[in-house]
């Protein structure tokens, strides 16, 4: 059997690399490789050529008894195999165990958590309480009597004086019943603070002397003033032929009643009629004719010839144009041309006025007559 020259050198390499590091690390690889090399090569030959071996140890290792190997082969086996125990003692009793390469983390398989069952809580047996003894309740202390508290007398409260009442003064109060209304005339009041006069009517005597009016009361509008010296007015508001009763007040700018009328009463008279009115031509223009008023001086003031080109019911209250005539026995008036204007045609009538400071009223009138005035 002959040598084989690749495994001499990488034998004799295997040694001189054990001998220059001193520490004997052997080639883990490399030995099991040699190992296997030298039974695949040797055995099949040393078993053909020797009978059945016999084994013996030696040391640690088992050989065959009539293996027949080359000196250099024997001697690296040897070699190999005291490099490999060395080791192994080195490893055990020096060397510190090499750390193995960690693995590459591999994606771990998603796992779908299984439900774990929640043990039930076995019941646990309530202790016993023990009773308690209630501590005795201590005596109530009976209330102590307190005394009544006498109340503090009050010193008792005066009235306040009371303001002593201004004195109403007294007014005078006439109510001439005329045709067409009441004339109302009163004295005029000549105390401070007045601020107006108003004349109060009623269907009975009793109004007081108060302001605003009380129930069942009205106040005359025609006669509420301020000017004190306006001490006349008229109610030609009321039914003609009632009987009314009427009472003044002077008052002062918060109401207050400064004087008073005693109460009087008055009936109104209707219009009286005049009868018809007579127009012909004259010299100086148109006369007029009526029937003078007959009434109460008290209840008249002048004539007023009213005329109306646009309607037939001419009324100088109304704003149509007129011509006064003084006198109350007077029936007969002229007009000139500059009032009844030639050649046209006219609606014209004569009315009896009544005056006051707070407005007048008409007591009496005639009928009235269409006139055509002549061409001049």
């Amino acid at each position: 059997m002959q040598p084989d020259e690749q495994l001499e050198q990488q034998l004799s390499a295997a040694a001189d690399r054990a001998r220059s590091h001193g520490t004997p690390q052997p080639d883990a690889a490399f030995a099991a490789s040699l190992r296997d090399r030298l039974l695949s090569q040797y055995s099949p030959q040393v078993a053909a050529e020797e009978p059945p071996l016999r084994r013996r140890r030696v040391g640690w290792l088992i050989f065959p008894r009539q293996l027949r190997l080359a000196p250099l082969a024997l001697a690296a086996v040897l070699a190999v195999a005291t490099v490999a125990g060395a080791r192994e003692l080195y490893v055990a009793l020096v060397a510190p165990p090499a750390a193995s390469p960690t693995p590459a983390p591999s994606a771990a398989p998603e796992t779908t958590p299984q439900p774990t069952s929640v043990p039930t809580d076995a019941p646990t047996e309530a202790p016993t309480a023990e009773p308690t003894i209630a501590p005795t309740p201590a005596p109530t202390p009976e209330p102590t009597e307190q005394p009544t508290p006498k109340p503090t007398p009050r010193p008792t409260a005066k009235p306040s004086p009371k303001p002593t009442p201004v004195p109403i003064l007294d007014m005078t109060l006439a109510a001439t019943p005329c045709n067409g209304g009441v004339v109302l005339g009163w004295s005029p009041y000549a105390g401070p603070s007045f601020a107006v006069y108003a004349t109060l009517r009623s269907t009975s005597a009793g109004i007081p002397a108060s302001y605003p009016p009380a129930e069942g009361v009205t106040k005359v509008g025609t006669s509420l003033t301020e000017n004190p010296a306006a001490t006349s007015a008229f109610d030609a508001s009321g039914t003609a032929g009632a009987l009314y009763y009427y009472r003044t007040l002077a008052l002062d700018g918060a109401g207050k009643v400064l004087g008073a009328s005693p109460v009087t009463s008055a009936a109104a008279k209707p219009v009286k009629a005049l009868g018809p009115l007579t127009l012909a031509p004259a010299a100086e223009g148109t006369s007029v004719t009526w029937t003078p008023y007959g009434g109460l001086a008290s209840c008249f003031s002048y004539y007023k010839i009213v005329w109306s080109t646009e309607h037939a019911e001419p009324s100088y209250l109304a704003g149509d144009p007129a011509v006064p005539v003084e006198g109350q026995g007077s029936g007969v008036a002229v007009l000139g041309p500059e009032q009844l204007v030639p050649a046209q045609t006219y609606f014209v009538r004569v009315q009896a006025v009544r005056v006051t400071d707070n407005g007048k009223f008409v007591v009496a009138q005639s009928d009235v007559t269409s006139y055509e005035v002549p061409p001049a």
